[in-house]
């Protein structure tokens, strides 16, 4: 039995190191290139594992070399793929992250055929059922739909992240109903600073806690980058966590890595929700430490970060 079950995106990540970001029409010198496995709900299922939840995914693949590099990536973290599904001829999820110096970038996506292909009836819901946590960031959207409804059906919680803005999630199929619809239904919700601006019309956070108090009768947090994170209840409470001071290398997953901390200790080791802030902002701050989507802590370099910090 897996303690926490992720559905949702998964990709290899092709980071491309440049000594700055160019403008329209402009030029950069690109300082070195690797790949990385990525994407947002395999980092943020990743993570969890990492801080020693018993994790698995489900997702679907290519059969191609991209495909069999994010099943290894996975089971490396101890993640079990039982759950995963593999498109014969297909091509898997990928993206290219454009990283200057400042640790600042861009993100490009090719979504392939894959990925999207990931029907309702090939989800696992048995297993979604075992868990003590369900994650999914909402794609592709008929699985996503019966990932919810069989963790909902069983009592299991329901965590829902928006890691890009809506225009990116209508060409994945999800519309803003779409997303109001799930989120009404979450227990926690952790939509990105774009996600919100889109979802309630302004970029004032204020504005985005009053709207999420609104909509999302669970917890609803907003990570703030060095300013840490805010939550708020929809009865309107709010809980401010202040952030953990670091020189960023690569920003890339840090929300990925503050969700799957938030997840480990909230879900599996018991922490009240303050506590697991204080400690997913810890996990995000050193995330950012590190070139990687997935550069996230485990249990011992976290205890040396906070003992350092303390």
């Amino acid at each position: 039995m897996s303690d926490v079950v992720g559905l949702g995106t998964l990709a290899m990540d092709v980071l491309v190191q440049v000594d700055r970001l160019p403008g329209v029409d402009g030029f950069a010198v690109v300082t070195g290139r690797s790949y990385l496995p990525g994407g947002s709900g395999t980092n943020v299922i990743t993570q969890a594992a990492r801080l020693g939840a018993r994790a698995a995914y489900i997702g679907k693949v290519g059969d191609d070399q991209l495909g069999t590099q994010i099943l290894e990536s996975l089971r490396s973290e101890g993640v079990d793929t039982a759950g995963m599904r593999v498109l014969t001829g297909g091509t898997s999820l990928s993206t290219t992250v454009v990283v200057d110096a400042a640790g600042d970038r861009f993100i490009l996506l090719d979504l392939g055929d894959a990925f999207g292909s990931l029907s309702a009836e090939e989800v696992d819901v048995d297993t979604i059922a075992d868990a003590k946590v369900f994650y999914t960031d909402l794609v592709p959207p008929a699985a996503a739909r019966a990932g919810i409804e069989a963790a909902r059906a069983a009592g299991v919680p329901v965590v829902i992240g928006l890691e890009v803005g809506l225009n990116t999630m209508a060409g994945l199929g999800v519309s803003r109903e779409d997303v109001l619809a799930a989120v009404a239904q979450a227990t926690v919700f952790l939509p990105c600073r774009e996600g919100l601006t889109d979802l309630c019309g302004s970029d004032d956070v204020a504005t985005g806690l009053d709207f999420l108090a609104a909509h999302c009768p669970g917890l609803s947090i907003v990570t703030l980058g060095a300013d840490g994170a805010v939550a708020v209840t929809g009865a309107g409470q709010q809980l401010r966590v202040p952030g953990y001071p670091v020189t960023p290398v690569d920003t890339t997953g840090a929300g990925d890595a503050f969700a799957g901390a938030f997840l480990y200790f909230h879900f599996i080791d018991g922490r009240d929700p303050a506590e697991s802030l204080r400690l997913a902002n810890a996990v995000a701050a050193l995330s950012c430490t590190q070139l990687g989507a997935r550069s996230g802590p485990d249990h011992s370099r976290l205890a040396s970060f906070l003992e350092t910090a303390s």
